[in-house]
């Protein structure tokens, strides 16, 4: 049973970035294995003695709880079906060895590396791929969602990279790699991961250096040269930053009609929205009609573009959403799982680097796009959790017998 374990965790980990259809499967194929295996009490051992699933058990049960309050019972239910994901996350936990886990994140490397190969191939219009154009050229998933796996994976080759661990012999491929992923985050359009990316790879210096005027000035330089030459060369980069810039100008001048002035509509929607239910919002699926009914009663002197798009999406921003369906309870449980999860006694240096900048690019990424609710980035928070916390997972003889 454990060899079964670990190949179909190298294959889902390698699967994770290009088969949506792969992900779908391992995650019922991993509630199967757990149910063969049969060993109830060992896992309930582990899960009663972490914290990490008692708080995510509270999230999860009010996310759950909460359609009782929602009108919109089927956009509820699909959104607590994605969240039924995170129920991976514990049978992977327990059942992962911490001498599989260098593997796993190598196989995820893996099947980055191949989705990045296609993505070049689709720039340069060497062939084609789906309906993927050289402006967007993320081939398994949307430019924002790509850009989050990117940055994840630029991070922790640049970790490494800083690290004594290896020798410049085995760093030279990780020197390619690094670049080729970098360059492919910065040509996917998805400025969410870029700046994720350039947070990640100031943590990541931090880690290694410490908060010191000498981390600083490495960090400030390489983002220097990076940014400036991204700009010089991309044109591409050029354009979506320029165009964040023209963003900015326009919000500062009440107009919402931009990219990034559409997801600040959503602040003021919810705003209203904890005015009149701050406690346990309006219910996991009732996000859009509490944004309708909201926007029908104080438009903001918002455009007629804005207000109907504010009503007829999710809310471009984890938090807002949280806070929206779910209140404070809700927002306050949410802290709280991240707060758990990057203070995991994880030994192994590596792996506790995994874990932290894998978690801050998350948070970031919630900023711009709802991870939570989408199939791609919750897999990738399954993934990270799940390793986090087998890391940190203490050695239970029930679970680690051969």
């Amino acid at each position: 049973m454990h060899h079964i374990f670990y190949y179909s965790s190298l294959l889902f980990a390698f699967t994770l970035p290009i088969s949506r259809a792969a992900v779908s499967f391992f995650i019922i194929w991993f509630v199967v294995l757990f149910v063969v295996k049969r060993d109830f009490r060992g896992a309930w051992s582990h899960i009663k003695s972490t914290r990490i699933f008692w708080v995510m058990g509270a999230f999860l049960a009010l996310i759950a709880i909460s359609i009782l309050w929602s009108q919109d019972k089927a956009d509820g239910f699909n959104q607590i079906r994605l969240y039924g994901y995170w129920l991976a996350i514990p049978i992977l936990a327990i059942n992962l060895k911490r001498e599989w886990l260098p593997n796993l994140i190598t196989a995820f490397l893996g099947g980055m590396l191949i989705s990045e190969v296609i993505a070049y191939g689709i720039y340069f219009e060497w062939w084609a791929f789906k309906d993927r154009t050289p402006e967007y050229p993320a081939p398994f998933m949307s430019h924002i969602h790509y850009s989050i796996f990117l940055a994840f994976t630029a991070a922790i080759l640049f970790s490494r990279l800083l690290s004594n661990r290896y020798t410049w012999k085995s760093k030279l491929p990780m020197v390619l790699f690094f670049i080729t992923a970098t360059g492919n985050l910065l040509l996917s359009t998805g400025r969410t991961g870029q700046l994720a990316f350039f947070v990640a790879m100031g943590i990541a210096i931090v880690i290694h250096y410490r908060l010191t005027f000498r981390s600083f000035i490495i960090f400030t330089l390489l983002s220097t040269f990076i940014f400036v030459g991204a700009y010089s060369t991309f044109e591409l980069f050029k354009k979506r930053i320029d165009h964040g810039i023209e963003d900015i100008r326009h919000l500062n001048a009440g107009n919402y009609d931009t990219s990034w002035g559409l997801r600040a509509a959503f602040w003021l929607v919810t705003y209203d929205i904890l005015r009149e239910r701050p406690i346990l919002g309006v219910g996991v699926g009732d996000y859009r009609l509490a944004a309708r009914d909201v926007l029908e009663r104080n438009e903001h002197d918002l455009s007629l573009n804005v207000i109907t798009w504010c009503k007829n999406t999710h809310f471009h921003n984890q938090y807002l959403m949280i806070l929206a369906q779910t209140g404070f309870i809700g927002f306050v449980l949410m802290v709280w799982i991240f707060r758990e999860l990057f203070q995991l006694p994880i030994k192994n240096p590596e792996l506790k680097e995994f874990s932290v900048l894998g978690l801050s690019i998350f948070l970031i990424g919630c900023v711009a796009e709802p991870l939570w609710i989408l199939q791609f980035p919750i897999i990738l928070f399954v993934f990270i959790a799940s390793i986090s916390i087998a890391a940190a997972r203490k050695p239970y003889h029930e679970i680690d017998k051969a």
